[in-house]
């Protein structure tokens, strides 16, 4: 006896019911970093560099035998300037013809017209300029830490790394940071990301071909970049609070190892001691006080945040985002504040901040410029920030941005380096 009309039999005449909810974007989050900097997109954005002058000493000289003090041949101040230069960056968005118009009638279409993705182009800018703000102007994402090269898993080191990619992003590899050197010949194309960091703090890049078939001379800790980016980002607190004290090699014009602290930041090589992170802050902001800094903002990987031995006494605050224009922006960010040696200082999590780094930071000292706001539609000035593609049916924007970021006191900041 048949079982009758069932669903299978019925599914031709079956529509599709789509859930009422929203539609979850889990590719973009609020950037705290780069909704918290000061920017400054006019004045001293245009030019050709941003010139920061700075005192780094007094006059010395000074002597209890009048002689000696009269012939000093050091009795002046001592000065210097950041001269810091702008990097590019790029972006296409496009969406075809047919597609905006088959969603642009409202719900029973779509949950939301195509015509969004424009918008969705700039959020992506918008994470890349955060990831950027902590790490070095060689352009490097990470290094893979494969020894087995004859795989489509690429580790690498910092899982937090991870969120500069995302599925067809096409990969570079070097043995260099970027700074020198040059990319090895070949490429491979990402086609899955495992973001979650390990408990050493790796994530995993999966790739449509094995690591030495795409890249024949790959190694094992070579630095990663996406394509294009090699030697061409903007400097980072990865190059304005190294890991290590900076070398004589002019940084912006400026040998700092004059003074190393104070024109390269502070460091705590937290590694192999395992201290608490309540008592590695602490720490933190005594350095920073020493140098006659007032900490207030330490950013921090979420897992790390997670890592706290104990509870600390503190309170939640939230802080403003900050407009081009230097006004407090709508948004908002939720820190956990802490009292740390006298400083009140607001913890920050942020997933792209490294997973084994955490900064404590004087906020008033950093500045992101530029010319013109950042992320930007670049063509505006034509009339559209959408123009019509003479290479297809459709729309595009193209998006980008010239920028640096300017810490113009390193040594009012310190890295904790947690492994």
């Amino acid at each position: 006896m048949s079982a009758g009309l069932d669903l299978t039999g019925f599914d031709p005449m079956l529509k599709d019911h789509y859930s009422p909810l929203a539609v979850p974007n889990i590719a973009f989050q609020k950037n705290p970093a780069l909704g918290m900097l000061k920017k400054s997109s006019k004045q001293p954005g245009g030019g050709r560099k941003w010139v920061q002058p700075f005192q780094f000493g007094y006059a010395g000289g000074g002597s209890s035998d009048f002689p000696t003090a009269m012939s000093a041949s050091n009795n002046f101040s001592k000065y210097e300037a950041w001269e810091v230069t702008r990097a590019k960056h790029y972006r296409l968005a496009q969406v075809d013809n047919e597609t905006i118009e088959a969603t642009a009638s409202g719900n029973m279409d779509a949950f939301e017209p195509a015509f969004d993705e424009f918008d969705k182009g700039i959020e992506a800018e918008a994470n890349w300029i955060n990831f950027r703000f902590y790490r070095s102007k060689g352009g490097a994402i990470g290094r893979t830490t494969n020894s087995n090269l004859a795989t489509t898993a690429m580790v690498i080191d910092d899982a937090a790394g991870t969120w500069a990619v995302t599925k067809s992003d096409i990969l570079q590899l070097s043995s260099t940071d970027g700074t020198s050197g040059s990319v090895r010949t070949g490429t491979v194309t990402v086609s899955a990301i495992s973001r979650q960091p390990t408990s050493t703090g790796t994530g995993t890049i999966t790739l449509t071909s094995n690591i030495s078939t795409g890249i024949p001379a790959a190694a094992q800790n070579d630095y990663i970049f996406l394509k294009g980016d090699f030697g061409l980002a903007p400097a980072g607190l990865a190059d304005w609070i190294p890991d290590s004290a900076p070398s004589s090699t002019s940084f912006f014009g400026v040998d700092r190892t004059a003074e190393a602290e104070m024109m390269g930041g502070l460091r705590i090589d937290n590694s192999s001691v395992g201290a608490p992170l309540n008592e590695l802050y602490t720490d933190m902001a005594a350095q920073i006080d020493n140098m006659g800094g007032s900490p207030d903002i330490a950013l921090l990987h979420p897992i790390t945040a997670a890592t706290l031995s104990k509870q600390l006494d503190g309170r939640w605050v939230t802080l403003k985002a900050v407009n081009f224009d230097g006004s407090d922006a709508e948004i908002g960010y939720r820190g956990f504040q802490v009292n740390f040696s006298g400083h009140d200082v607001t913890l920050m999590t942020d997933r792209m901040c490294p997973v084994n780094r955490t900064y404590m930071l004087d906020w008033n000292v950093l500045t992101m410029f530029s010319a013109g706001p950042a992320p930007n539609f670049l063509q505006k000035r034509a009339g559209s920030i959408i123009k019509v593609s003479e290479a297809f049916d459709g729309y595009e924007a193209r998006i980008g941005e010239y920028i640096n970021f300017v810490d113009r006191v390193p040594g009012y900041g310190c890295v904790g380096i947690l492994a």
